[in-house]
């Protein structure tokens, strides 16, 4: 930044990877894009397949942040935002996240029971096996 030597603003003088730079009234930072599952090939193509209502380019994802009821896809991040309000782009939204889609798979997950002893029943089973 450069400060104004008279009338006016100042300028910004910007550096380039190349080594080059110039020098700028104003510089616009632009970051993000447009929220549109259309302009996403894997989205689009996946949309054809199993159609969801879409909002404004955003898909109308169910509550446990599934494409469909009968489709396995989750979604996170900025696609989620119907479901998880702003915070699906932060870590706050991604731990919301992560929590619902944890919850709808823990049943399809097979975990390993304890035992009385505390131990696995898999374990129990092993160490209690003789050697061979």
């Amino acid at each position: 930044w450069r400060p104004a030597g008279g009338e006016g603003g100042g300028s910004f003088d910007v550096s380039f990877d190349d080594g080059s730079s110039e020098r700028f009234d104003y510089v616009w930072l632009a970051t993000g894009g447009e929220m549109d599952l259309s302009l996403v090939p894997l989205f689009a193509q996946l949309l054809a397949q199993v159609p969801i209502q879409t909002h404004g380019g955003l898909p109308a994802l169910q509550q446990d942040l599934s494409w469909a009821a009968h489709c396995p896809l989750h979604v996170m991040g900025a696609f989620a935002q119907l479901e998880l309000g702003a915070d699906a782009l932060n870590l706050a939204g991604c731990r919301a996240g992560s929590v619902r889609i944890a919850r709808s798979l823990r049943p399809f997950l097979r975990t390993p029971h304890l035992s009385k002893a505390g131990r696995t029943a898999s374990a129990t089973a092993t160490a209690d096996a003789p050697s061979r």
